[in-house]
């Protein structure tokens, strides 16, 4: 008998907490189609916007994988001790055709989503392209406010900072998810109107290749691992505790269902699996969805009630040394 997977986000229901991230497995229809086919609650595509220089980012994009000793190898699947390391940057696709693309997707995606991804270069730009998205029939759009490509990107591709929402949420009615950067203010975000909150885009990183002597890729890049998880349960877990009732999806560091499971522990109510799809295919997203069912069966819980229980028990350094005192 299977578990109940069924979770709410931003106000919308989702069959379970397994989502695709917004990245290069999510960059055309066929692509976002076989996340759903996978079994995906929802699938953010590709992220976009109007900036030529963004779109430029995306023709020199450049991914690998690395080894525990961060040694490079080509893109493939890889373990839990490996990490993928890239540069990236947006679509270069028609704006209007793009989103009327992801709506003729979303209405055939039953009861999951199709969810699109924006990120600014202009506020205006973004604040109209929020509002196509709407007028097309989309039903949910995560606006990336964090992404972190930003800081390498030529001037004016892309802007980041929580700044940017209240301009974007007050332009549309339908839910916003606002993509954050680890220390970005969730209240703020929250303040600003986000209906849910995605933490955290990867980090920005820089690893020297020993035998060339010289940059892996050539440039600072983006990495991402299963050893991001524990830094990013930590960030999940304090937005949960300052705001219990506020809607977090999780991600960077879910490798399986099991990553899943210890994301909702810590007070996700989902979770976007990204650079897992990327390296393992689609495929990874229905094994992560039969673990979590298999977890919760065993445990004898929803995945709603997992939300945030392991969170909720955390101890101050003081709580712990009283109770071992006494």
């Amino acid at each position: 008998m299977s578990a109940d997977l069924a979770v709410t986000v931003a106000g919308l229901p989702l069959k379970n907490p397994v989502i695709a991230g917004s990245g290069e497995a999510t960059a055309s229809t066929e692509d976002v189609s076989a996340c759903l086919a996978a079994g995906a609650a929802a699938v953010v595509a590709k992220s976009v916007n109007e900036s030529a220089a963004a779109r430029a980012q995306l023709r020199a994009a450049e991914y690998v994988v690395l080894d525990a000793d961060l040694a490079a190898r080509p893109l493939g699947p890889a373990s839990r001790t490996d990490s993928l390391f890239c540069r990236s940057g947006l679509l270069d696709v028609d704006l209007a055709e793009w989103i009327a693309a992801l709506a003729a997707l979303d209405r055939e995606a039953g009861d999951a989503y199709v969810v699109p991804s924006l990120i600014v270069a202009d506020v205006d730009e973004a604040v109209r392209l929020a509002r196509l998205c709407e007028a097309e029939g989309l039903r949910w759009l995560e606006l990336n406010v964090g992404a972190p490509h930003a800081e390498e990107a030529s001037p004016g591709a892309i802007a980041t900072g929580v700044e940017l929402v209240a301009r974007v949420r007050s332009a549309i009615s339908i839910p916003l998810t606002v993509k954050l950067r680890a220390g970005d203010s969730v209240a703020d975000a929250l303040a600003a109107g986000a209906d849910a909150v995605c933490l955290a885009t990867r980090a920005m990183a820089f690893v020297p290749d020993l035998g060339t002597r010289r940059p892996v890729l050539g440039t600072f890049a983006a990495i991402g691992g299963a050893w991001a998880l524990p830094l990013t349960l930590r960030e999940v877990a304090k937005a949960h505790l300052a705001a219990p009732d506020a809607s977090i999806v999780g991600t960077n560091g879910a490798r399986d269902g099991y990553d899943v499971a210890r994301f909702l522990l810590a007070g996700a109510s989902a979770v976007a699996m990204t650079s897992a799809v990327i390296t393992e295919g689609p495929e990874v997203l229905s094994q992560s969805i039969a673990q979590l069912d298999q977890y919760c069966t065993e445990q004898g819980v929803t995945a709603r009630e997992l939300i945030g229980e392991a969170a909720r028990h955390v101890h101050t350094y003081e709580e712990v040394a009283i109770e071992r005192r006494l």
